[in-house]
């Protein structure tokens, strides 16, 4: 497989990019002078690397890996939840965790569920009823799934464009997929919801618990 020259590079320029602008809408007051949410920032932001443990690197150059993306973007928001892959990708990239390097990785695995993942869960609050049920099952289970399903169609376009003989996987495996990452989503969602709402940005306990 020949990687064109310019797609790392190119990929790596727009992901500082965006980057960049996400850094200008980072909500820093949220963490100033509170030690429990950098605590928190900093927690999930390694048990989003350990995800990338489960990689299946010997099936014809196929990089498939839960992501977590839906979570970090309920819980942080979307400028935090950039930042907070990026960091995966940079770190997992000398151990070789990443998907044709740094740039495309973090495009693939982070820019497109993020984008995805936060349309989701603005549609989700401007069409269905404001209560917990809601929340957990559509925004945290399905979004999850929406979101390795976006991660894996842009892998497959990507791979079938470079001709990588391995692209079907990427399709074959998403169904799997996104059940794995939906329940991982929806029960992290469900019990930080129950057991420490706080750290989560997007639940409003005036709108899911106590609705008009």
């Amino acid at each position: 497989m020949h990687v064109p020259v310019l797609l790392p590079w190119t990929s790596a320029v727009l992901g500082v990019s965006l980057l960049a602008v996400a850094a200008t809408r980072l909500p820093w007051h949220k963490l100033r002078d509170d030690e429990e949410a950098q605590r928190v920032l900093g927690i999930a932001t390694m048990a989003l690397l350990l995800l990338r443990i489960f990689n299946t690197h010997g099936l014809a150059g196929v990089q498939l890996n839960f992501i977590g993306a839906m979570v970090a973007v309920l819980m942080f928001g979307p400028a935090f939840a950039l930042w907070a892959l990026a960091v995966v990708s940079l770190v997992a990239w000398p151990f070789g965790y990443v998907w044709l390097g740094p740039g495309p990785d973090f495009l693939a695995t982070a820019v497109v569920p993020v984008a995805l993942g936060w349309a989701w869960s603005r549609w989700c609050e401007r069409r269905l009823p404001p209560n917990l049920f809601a929340y957990v099952l559509v925004q945290g289970f399905v979004g999850g799934a929406l979101a390795i399903a976006a991660c894996n169609l842009a892998k497959y376009l990507v791979a079938v464009w470079l001709d990588m003989p391995g692209a079907p996987f990427y399709l074959l495996a998403t169904p799997l997929m996104m059940f794995g990452e939906a329940f991982l989503c929806g029960g992290v969602m469900a019990l930080v919801v129950v057991y420490r709402p706080q750290w989560c940005s997007t639940f409003d306990d005036a709108r899911y618990l106590r609705p008009r």
